[in-house]
């Protein structure tokens, strides 16, 4: 079965005659001297379908979040300190108009009567404290005994006296000294 030749192939056989041509070089049948080259064939196609989309391949794992924090940077350099603004203090603004002078108010009104003094009863009298504590007897020295007297002469013997008896009042006579029977117990009337 000789090998298609054609200037337009069909882009399915294309393979098929592929597979011919490679079968009949592998196998010398190819003989005679070379002929001319025939022109170049046209160009295939780009390139065929595309395929069916694969798998999808297993997720790997998540990764760190945040990577190796790197050193603090160093602080940079100062800026330069901005010109100073011109000052001024700014004139003075002129004075507020006087206000009118307020009417005068009215005179003191008229004293009230003096209200009677209230009369309240006389409180209780408070209870009598307790008598103080007595002070200390005083430390007083016994002066010295004095010396003794001379005895006085003796006086004369009297003669016997006469039998007296005492017999006191029964009420008091109302005489200071005056000593009275008071229920069979003497009494010094306080006069």
């Amino acid at each position: 079965m000789p090998i298609k030749s054609s200037a337009n192939y069909d882009r399915n056989e294309l393979g098929n005659i592929l597979k011919q041509v490679v079968d009949a070089v592998n196998a010398g049948s190819i003989g005679g001297p070379a002929g001319a080259a025939g022109p170049a064939g046209p160009t295939g196609p780009a390139g065929g379908p595309t395929g069916a989309a694969g798998a999808t391949g297993v997720t790997g794992p998540t990764g760190p979040q945040d990577g190796v924090r790197g050193p603090i940077g160093s602080p940079g350099a100062q800026g330069a300190t901005g010109v100073t603004g011109a000052g001024g203090t700014g004139p003075t603004g002129p004075g507020g108009a006087v206000g009118a002078a307020g009417a005068a108010g009215a005179s003191n009104g008229v004293t009230g009567p003096t209200g009677p003094a209230g009369v309240g009863p006389t409180g209780p009298t408070g209870v009598t404290g307790p008598t103080g504590i007595t002070g200390p007897t005083g430390g007083g020295v016994t002066g010295p005994t004095g010396a003794a007297g001379t005895t006085g002469p003796t006086g004369t013997t009297g003669g016997a006296s006469p039998a007296f008896l005492f017999v006191p009042p029964t009420s008091d006579p109302a005489v200071a000294g005056a000593v009275w029977n008071n229920a069979g117990v003497l009494t010094v009337s306080a006069g």
